[in-house]
């Protein structure tokens, strides 16, 4: 009589699971495939596949381009004309004939940047934070302190 070696009798149910195993997971993956192609094809379209001249925000999805804008347009405390060439036609937003267009791409690479960078800002840099709702930012603290809370506070 043979005497097996006691590893045996746990080697091969493990090769009898992984061989039962494998093409259960294989197949499973397969047949994950097809629908995460079909995710991709349905994928929401970029700033820069939409709109002409987008140089910034070019990963931004298109439906977010507007309300990006019209926030920036706050912090400013300007209109899209500011930066942009308006024709009556409602055209000409790609055209980079406004040096402010320009500043205004170089002022979001900044923001992007302390984003990126400072972990102290938690990712919340905004153009509001240095505009305060007026075009040029505010680089000088006012002259006089603000008022003193109301008595009895």
């Amino acid at each position: 009589m043979k005497t097996r070696a006691p590893f045996t009798r746990f080697v091969r149910p493990g090769l009898l699971t992984l061989g039962l195993l494998t093409p259960v997971v294989l197949i499973g993956m397969l047949s994950s495939a097809p629908s995460r192609g079909l995710q991709q094809k349905h994928k929401a379209p970029t700033a820069k596949e939409k709109f002409k001249n987008i140089k910034v925000l070019k990963n931004l999805p298109a439906d977010q381009l507007i309300p990006v804008m019209r926030k920036i347009d706050a912090s400013l405390g300007v209109r899209c004309d500011f930066c942009h060439v308006i024709n009556p036609d409602h055209t000409g937003f790609e055209r980079d004939d406004k040096p402010t267009k320009e500043m205004a791409r170089k002022m979001l690479v900044m923001t992007n940047e302390l984003n990126a960078r400072q972990k102290i800002l938690g990712k919340q840099a905004t153009c509001y934070m240095c505009h305060h709702g007026h075009p040029e930012p505010e680089t000088k603290a006012p002259d006089t302190p603000p008022p003193a809370p109301p008595s009895g506070k």
